[in-house]
């Protein structure tokens, strides 16, 4: 979008005073506060000007969500926190994103603060806990609390003894630990030194001295930890971060953190895992004492949950199920954020809301307690606590830019974890064991170092008694329920009944076939006479007895290529009955990326059938691999068979046979058979001719130009996909060898233990290095369900425990697994390297792994051009892995980078059965969106209407919209484009990412060209859109909507209407991938 200058909205800002700006337009002591009441006035942004310095305050909602896009701006250090830097340095806190230190640490420390380490804390918070608990226990009646000194005490000692195994024992001082009054002396000087002018810092040498002072006590206190950890023999039986500092390895940058580093970490872990927990906690009690309402609610669970016996510990379970005791501390985190602001900077200059420009390294602060009052987004009630701001029903409907009090993206606290457990389990305990007094009606005041908290809050308390307590709802936990992993059992069924049951799958990937061969498996198992099958096989003549179960996906909302013939015969008009009889179900598989056509066929298949009279006799599943797939799919399959036997009239009792391991492995010296899927997917060797690099030595990442010669008798159409037979890259091959201690080299051969379907070779000598590369796909995302085997295999009790709290079947599980192991894409070679202990034998590993999948690619190039030769765009994925285990390298992609001219690639031609291709009649209009290699389908459009014109036929008008970063780094194909366009072939609109200040998109440049896109519309034009499915794709169509409201002064429902004839009508076609 451009907006002209002329066109933007100055940035409100107080009346300057000469030379000193707004410096005193807001209380120094409490700088926050007079910023609320600014935002009060002034609005949702205003700017405050200081002799050097102008910075940005931001509070609304919709300004916050925008300064929260990573891709846009990134972490500013603003004045205060470069001040800190004095003593925190380059620590997690306090160093820029750029520099080395964050990353390394940042990769080192981050599985220390994940949900699976916090088990592993409990017995250390509970150590500090207690000593605060039994301080209070001893008071005498009208004793009183100082509140935050005490929350300091307890979170100073808990992040000391967790962190570092050191014991401040602040609950055993008359005053406070030295530390702790020169961090509070350093932290008040760095604040006020962000706020003098410079004639007044030259002045304040006492005030120097003083810090220096400080900073030095701080940093030989810590220096004389790492001494003497590094001393101590017993190093390397520490669990706690320092131990992981001075040990720890960045996978990325092969490197450690030096000592010096390691000062700084250490120091902002002191300040910061303390500092902002303490005033949490404080201002939880201050909110409590003042609500009594929600009080009582809190006591309730509390006595629900940890019952009224206080020598039993709470455990990690019962402290996760303090659920509206997390909704009170979150609410006091709403109102009042102890960490009020972060700041940030555009990486370029750039309009925010359409109105406001950002320079260029410009500091935009936002201010975090305004944003929580966002009545937009809080309701009417924003400047009330109300815990219920955060029960379940508010959580999932309120945007994710909302609630920012530790901080935006990769630059968010690391350890939000921890201090939300230690918090949580100290308030309850607290709860459980006191009433809570507030003897001196106290106001709030609220007081600002470097964190906010209740300035003088003080309370009393006195004991709970059993009478105190509503217990009725209490039951005594035994033990804490975990998943079992006891070896899964095989099932044989008692009553080999023989009944007919049908799996059928649609699956151009293989995720749908593998589960129905699963299905069928099972099935057999059960008694059933099952067979599998693809959907088109029994397009027409679906079987009446016994059951059918359809696992099936979409492609781009068409069917799989195995389904597009069943799925037409569904959709004709039939009488209602046609399919009387047939008993059905239905599991689909989809990704919420394509969220237009999320489990479009699986819906179809599901509503088709019955509305043509078959039974459904199990609800459908659905499974979203950008989800917890496996979890889905197995609660769903959990009911399946009680639910046939029922529907069937069937007794499907079953005993266990004896379990043993499916394969057996042997060491052997004899070669090996080639590559069994060569055979299966009917690929053929195509001889490399030509692999360059496409984008410039200045690109950060690399796009390869391949094209194989193709054998005579093999021939190919624009428009269709090659097949490439990958295999898994030499680096993670020998990483899994390593990990079951054999040499790539060593020759092994396979046993089955049983008669089901495999795609290992069994029974023949094969490499480990070649069974591993060309056989299973290694990079997959652990399963729930292979996380079992995994814990099955371990006997180390803090690792059997990690690995259980991810593959439960409680909400609190499948949470640690979406945020441990999903959302970091973590594999099982990075779990079994994370659980050194884990003893899983090869084979076990073995069967747990699918079978390689090709990889496919959109031809770039035209047979009419040059038939004997095919060319693909191939997008190389060499990148650090989410899982912070190295680097994560696409397979089949990085295969394919390594080939040089003359070696051979086995692929084969896929005719994707779909529409996206040119119209027969060569006159027909274009229109082509490809960004990046979503490009490579049109190269091979535009060679062959160029082919067709050379040939002397009339071809029509086209539009080609590409987009990428730079037109000096990743511009492909960019000489033969303009060719092209200057033999009027096609016209040509580039859209550059990362050359202005704002940046543009393929469907900005669309709506540049609105009129003559639109000529093309009305004049038969077909619509092509090949790229990203998450982002572009969704933007590419919007803009064809806005582009239709304007031409027709139409809404958005006819404009949507419009769009679904046009690709009804395949006018409006799309060839699209998930991220």
């Amino acid at each position: 979008m451009y907006i002209e200058d002329h066109t933007l909205t100055p940035i409100p800002q107080p009346h300057k005073k000469p030379l000193v700006g707004n410096l005193y337009d807001i209380d120094p002591a409490v700088p926050v506060l007079g910023m609320m009441e600014l935002a009060r006035e002034l609005g949702p942004i205003f700017q405050l000007e200081i002799p050097g310095r102008r910075t940005v305050i931001v509070s609304g909602f919709e300004l916050v969500d925008e300064l929260s896009d990573e891709s846009r701006f990134d972490k500013r250090v603003w004045r205060p926190l470069l001040n800190v830097r004095s003593f925190s340095g380059d620590g997690l806190f306090t160093a820029h994103t750029q520099e080395a230190n964050w990353h390394k640490a940042h990769n080192i420390l981050m599985p220390n603060f994940s949900m699976r380490a916090m088990q592993g804390y409990m017995p250390m918070m509970q150590d500090i806990a207690e000593q605060l608990l039994e301080k209070w226990e001893r008071l005498n009646p009208n004793e009183e609390i100082d509140v935050p000194g005490d929350m300091t005490r307890l979170t100073l000692d808990t992040i000391g003894l967790c962190g570092f195994d050191y014991r401040f024992n602040s609950f055993y001082r008359e005053d406070a630990h030295p530390f702790v009054q020169s961090m509070v002396n350093s932290l008040g000087e760095s604040m006020a030194r962000g706020r003098r002018l410079p004639i007044q810092e030259k002045l304040m040498v006492n005030k120097h001295r003083q810090f220096q002072s400080d900073v030095d006590y701080m940093n030989n206190l810590v220096d004389d930890l790492i001494r003497e950890r590094k001393a101590n023999s017993n190093t390397a039986d520490k669990k706690d971060l320092l131990s992981y500092m001075l040990s720890g390895i960045d996978k990325q940058s092969g490197q450690g953190l030096d000592d010096v580093n390691i000062r700084y970490q250490i120091i902002t872990f002191l300040i910061a895992g303390h500092e902002t927990t303490s005033g949490l906690l404080s201002f939880a009690l201050y909110f409590l004492l003042k609500h009594p309402d929600v009080l009582a609610k809190a006591y309730a669970e509390v006595d629900r949950v940890l019952g009224p016996d206080t020598s039993i510990k709470p455990t990690f379970q019962q402290i996760n199920k303090l659920r509206y005791v997390s909704q009170v501390l979150n609410e006091s985190l709403r109102l009042w954020p102890t960490a009020p602001l972060f700041s940030v900077y555009p990486y370029e200059e750039t309009v925010i809301a359409d109105k406001y420009r950002v320079d260029k390294d410009s500091e935009w602060a936002i201010l975090i307690p305004m944003l929580h009052r966002d009545k937009s987004v809080w309701g009417e009630d924003a400047e009330e606590f109300n815990p219920d701001h955060f029960s379940h029903e508010a959580e999932a409907t309120r945007p994710a830019n909302a609630f920012k009090p530790f901080g935006n993206g990769q630059r968010a606290c690391i350890g939000r974890q921890f201090a939300m457990q230690e918090a949580t389990l100290v308030l309850g305990q607290i709860l459980q064991r006191f009433h809570l007094i507030d003897h001196t009606n106290y106001e709030l005041k609220v007081k600002q170092t470097l964190t906010l908290k209740p300035e003088g809050l003080t309370m009393r308390v006195c004991p709970r008694t059993d009478a105190d307590r509503d217990l009725q709802d209490f039951v005594k936990p035994i033990e804490v329920a975990t998943p079992r992993v006891d070896e899964a059992p095989r099932v044989v069924a008692t009553n080999q009944h023989n009944t007919p049951l049908l799996v059928l799958h649609g699956s151009n990937m293989g995720t749908s076939e593998e589960l129905a061969h699963t299905i069928m498996e099972d099935g057999k198992m059960r008694g059933f006479a099952a067979q599998v099958a693809s959907l088109d096989d029994y397009a027409g003549k679906l079987p009446t007895e016994g059951a059918v179960v359809v696992v099936t996906s979409s492609y781009n909302g068409t069917p799989p290529d195995n389904a597009a013939e069943f799925c037409g015969w569904l959709k004709r008009e039939m009488p209602a009955d046609a399919l009387k009889g047939v008993k059905y179900t239905v599991f689909g598989c989809g990704n919420r990326d394509w969220f237009s056509t999320f489990q479009a066929i699986p819906r179809l298949v599901d509503s088709n059938l019955e509305r043509h009279g078959a039974q459904r006799i199990y609800q459908r599943g659905e499974g979203d691999a950008a989800d917890d797939f496996d979890g889905q799919f197995q609660s769903w399959y959990q009911g399946l068979w009680n639910e046939l036997g029922q529907a069937l009239q069937l007794d499907l009792e079953t005993s266990i046979a004896a379990t043993g391991p499916r394969y057996t492995v042997e060491i052997v010296t004899e070669t090996h058979t080639p590559n069994p899927f060569v055979a299966s997917f009917g690929a053929y060797p195509l001889r490399v001719v030509a692999n360059r690099e496409l984008n410039t030595q200045e690109a950060s990442r690399s796009t390869r130009h391949v094209e194989l010669a193709i054998p005579t008798g093999s021939n190919y159409r624009a428009g269709d996909h090659l097949g490439i037979i990958a295999r898994n890259t030499p680096e993670m091959v020998k990483r899994v060898a390593a990990r079951f201690h054999f040499t790539v080299e060593t020759r092994i051969r396979l046993h089955q233990g049983d008669e089901r379907r495999t795609h290992l070779p069994i029974h023949e000598p094969v490499r480990v290095y070649d069974l591993l590369a060309d056989y299973v796909e290694l990079q997959e995302v652990a399963t729930r369900t292979q996380i079992k085997v995994l814990a099955e295999h371990t006997e180390c009790p803090p690792e059997k425990m990690r690995l259980l709290t991810l593959c439960g079947d409680d909400e609190t599980s499948a949470l640690r697994y979406r945020e441990g192991v999903l959302a970091k894409r973590k594999t099982l070679i990075d779990l079994l390297e994370e659980n050194p202990a884990c003893e899983l034998p090869f084979h076990a590993y073995l069967e747990m792994l699918t079978p390689i999948r090709p990889r496919y690619y959109s031809i770039s190039s035209s047979p009419l051009k040059d038939p004997k030769h095919c060319s693909i765009t191939v997008g190389v994925i060499d990148e650090p892995a989410w899982s912070g285990h190295g680097t994560y390298q696409g397979v089949c992609s990085n295969h394919l980078r390594s080939m040089q001219d003359g070696n051979i690639a086995y692929a084969f031609v896929r005719d994707t059965k779909s529409t996206f291709r040119l119209p027969e009649d060569a006159r027909t209009p274009l229109i082509m969106i490809g960004p990046g290699t979503g490009l490579a389908p049109f190269r091979g459009f535009l060679q062959e209407r160029e082919a067709q014109k050379n040939a002397g036929q009339e071809i029509g008008p086209s539009l080609l919209f590409f987009g990428c970063r730079h037109p000096q780094q990743d511009f492909i194909y960019e000489d033969e484009l303009k060719a092209f366009e200057r033999a009027d072939i096609t016209e040509l609109h580039t859209a550059f990412s990362r050359v202005q200040a704002e940046k543009v998109y393929v469907q900005h440049r669309l709506w540049e060209q609105r009129g003559r896109v639109w000529e093309l519309i009305e004049s038969g034009a077909v619509i092509y859109v090949c790229g990203d499915a998450s982002q572009m794709a969704p933007d590419v169509q919007a803009t064809f909507a806005r582009i239709y409201q304007e031409q027709t002064g139409k809404g958005p429902q006819e404009a949507a209407e419009w769009l679904q004839k046009l690709s009804d009508s395949n006018r409006y076609l799309v060839d699209v991938w998930g991220n």
